[in-house]
Parts: C-alpha cells; sequence; structure tokens
C-alpha cells in the first residue's frame, strides 16, 4: 500500500519539529561559553561564632589581716587555721588588766565629779538667796556660779575619759570584721603584740570575684558579647561584667576586668581558683580559606540576583579589614550564596554556572 503525498508531508513537519524542541531544550540547559562552573553554600552553613578565652582567678573581695588595735599581751586564740568564724566573733583575746583599772578610775573621778557639781550647784542656789539679802556682793555671787561651770566641765571631761577608757576595754577582744574562714595566724598565746600588729587573716565567703587579664585585641570582641563564662575544671559558671580596669599592662599588653559570680550559692568557686573567662561572639565569622585577593583587595564572591534559572552573576564583596590566614567578620543574610570552589576562576561581573552544596567544613 503506497502512502499518500499529504501524510508523508506530515511525518516530516513533525520529525522536524521534534528535532527543533530538543535542540533548544539543550541550548537552555547547556552553560554559555563564557560562564564559569562554581559550588556554592548558603552563608549559614559556613557562619560560625567563635569562642574567645583569657586566663582567670577567682579571688575574694574581702581578705583582711585583723590587727590588734591596743598594746598588750596575747591571752588567748580562739580559732586555728581554717575555722568558720562569724561577723563579731571573739578571734583573739588580750591582756586587759590595766585597761579595766583604768576603765573603773574613770568611774570613780566621774562619781566624784558628780558630787562635786551637785554641791558647787547647792552653793550658787544659797549665793543667790544671799545677794537678795544683801549679805554678800557680786563677786561672791560670781565666783558660786564659776564653781558650777567648773564643775559641769569636768563632770563632761571625765565622760569623754570613761568613754575612752571603754573603747580599750572593748579592744581587748579582737573581733571578726564580717562572716569567712581564718587563712593565717600570726601570732601565739603569749605574744606581745603593739598597736596596728596582724594578728590574724580573714577571708570573707560569699563575696568572689573573678578576675582576668583581657589581650587588648580581644577587649572589643568582650565588650560585643552577651553571656561570659568562668570555666574550671571543665565546668561553666556563668558571670557579668563588673568593672573594666582603664590601664593597660605594658608587659602583658592586656587589660583588667572584674566580674560577678551569678550564682555560687552551692560554694562550687572558691577563692583562689584559677581557671579561664570565656565569652562566644555574637557577631557571625566566615573561615579564613574564603577569601580571594582582586585587585589588590580582599573579599569574597557571592551570588547576585538569584532566580530559578542555574546561571546567575558572581559579585566580589570587598572587606577592606579583612586579613590572610584569619577569619573574617561578616553582616549577611543567612541565605545568600557563597561561592566556596571555582572563585579563583571567576570575576566580578561574570557569569556562572553553580551548584549548592551543604557540607562545608569551617
Amino acid at each position: 500500500m503506497v502512502a499518500s503525498p499529504l501524510r508523508s508531508f506530515t511525518f516530516i513537519i513533525s520529525l522536524l519539529l521534534i528535532s527543533h524542541s530538543t535542540l533548544a531544550t539543550q541550548s537552555n540547559n547547556a552553560p554559555t561559553k563564557n560562564s564559569q562552573k562554581v559550588t556554592v553554600a548558603q552563608a549559614q552553613s559556613l557562619l560560625f561564632y567563635p569562642e574567645n578565652k583569657a586566663t582567670a582567678l577567682a579571688q575574694a573581695i574581702n581578705h583582711a589581716k585583723v590587727p590588734a588595735q591596743i598594746a598588750a599581751q596575747v591571752l588567748n586564740i580562739n580559732v586555728q587555721l581554717g575555722s568558720i568564724v562569724k561577723k563579731g566573733q571573739i578571734l583573739v583575746s588580750l591582756d586587759c588588766q590595766d585597761k579595766n583599772i583604768y576603765l573603773a578610775k574613770q568611774a570613780s573621778q566621774l562619781a566624784m565629779n558628780k558630787a562635786q557639781l551637785r554641791l558647787a550647784k547647792r552653793n550658787f542656789e544659797r549665793a543667790v538667796q544671799l545677794k537678795k539679802n544683801r549679805h554678800i556682793g557680786e563677786a561672791e555671787l560670781d565666783e558660786s556660779e564659776v564653781q558650777v561651770t567648773i564643775a559641769q566641765e569636768q563632770v563632761a571631761q571625765t565622760i569623754e575619759e570613761q568613754k575612752t577608757a571603754n573603747l580599750g576595754v572593748q579592744r581587748c577582744q579582737v573581733l571578726s570584721p564580717f562572716d569567712g574562714i581564718i587563712t593565717a595566724r600570726m601570732i601565739s598565746e603569749g605574744d606581745y603584740v603593739n598597736t596596728g600588729d596582724a594578728l590574724v587573716k580573714v577571708l570573707e565567703q560569699g563575696n568572689i570575684e573573678i578576675e582576668a587579664q583581657i589581650p587588648l585585641e580581644h577587649m572589643k570582641h568582650l565588650r560585643q558579647a552577651s553571656t561570659y563564662y568562668f570555666i574550671h575544671n571543665e565546668k561553666k559558671h556563668p558571670i557579668t561584667i563588673k568593672h573594666m580596669v582603664n590601664f593597660v599592662n605594658q608587659n602583658s599588653h592586656s587589660q583588667v576586668v572584674t566580674f560577678t559570680i551569678n550564682d555560687n550559692s552551692n560554694g562550687d568557686i572558691l577563692a583562689g581558683m584559677n581557671g579561664v573567662v570565656g565569652w562566644q561572639s555574637i557577631r557571625g565569622y566566615l573561615p579564613a580559606h574564603l577569601l580571594t585577593q582582586r585587585h589588590g583587595h580582599y573579599g569574597i564572591f557571592v551570588i547576585e540576583n538569584r532566580t530559578e534559572s542555574a546561571e546567575q552573576l558572581a559579585k566580589f564583596i570587598t572587606l577592606p579589614n579583612a586579613q590572610e590566614g584569619r577569619p573574617f567578620e561578616l553582616a549577611i543574610a543567612n541565605t545568600q550564596l557563597i561561592i566556596v570552589d571555582g572563585r579563583h576562576r571567576v570575576s566580578n561581573g561574570m557569569t556562572v554556572n553553580f551548584n549548592v552544596t551543604n557540607n562545608q567544613t569551617r
């Protein structure tokens, strides 16, 4: 059976249309002649937040050398090394015999002066009556009044001396200035101590701060951080910045920063503990290997104007503060595509054909 000319013509037209469609599809899917193949990754898979550390020491805010406030012989030492003491507790008792004698003497003197004041007042009252009856003159009345004034001043002076004597007796008992622990005993019973001599050392409990030496190059990151930790034996304890000392140590090129402990109710942190202060940056960093140099400037390549097509333009972002071999800070959207492989073959504005990867080593 012979095919009709019309049917043969229709068959040939169909073949031509199919061939044209196939070629058009292949042309759209193939990269252009000048495009480069690259591999990209989303910024969120590359960004990391570095943790910085600096050596630190936990230390008590108060570590007092408790002194003798009078010169006397030591009678009793009521504490030992490591004793836990309360504020106002007697630590050392000094010989107080001379102080007690002086206090008793002042008490007796006060009683005598008060008696003399009472007598002077009665004499003055009698002098006033005698003056009214014209039995004495103005001079005798004035003399009687002066005696009252003298007696009053003697009473006031003796009261002050009695206060001093009483203070001396109180100072025979050396008291703890705060709740704490005895860390040193500098005297023995029977020793004679002078005013100002240190007797014992008391370390205040529960009032501890963390002191760290922060290198100058890390101070910027420290200020930017939101959370801080004191790390001891691999355990993290939350802390808060207390004070930054505005002084640079020339030897270590660092600043002293003190921190308060957020919660030390269980006593995990003791004065004298060594550790490190750690803080994590709140700003994202990209790894150093992504840096590319173009025209004397460091930067990175990203994909510009992303659409459904696999071909896009490479855009070079200059990073003025970036340094070779060091991670760099960059504020960038998490979904931004960054060229990670093939970046050395592209230039700004070049058409690229990319594949997306999520497995990146930071």
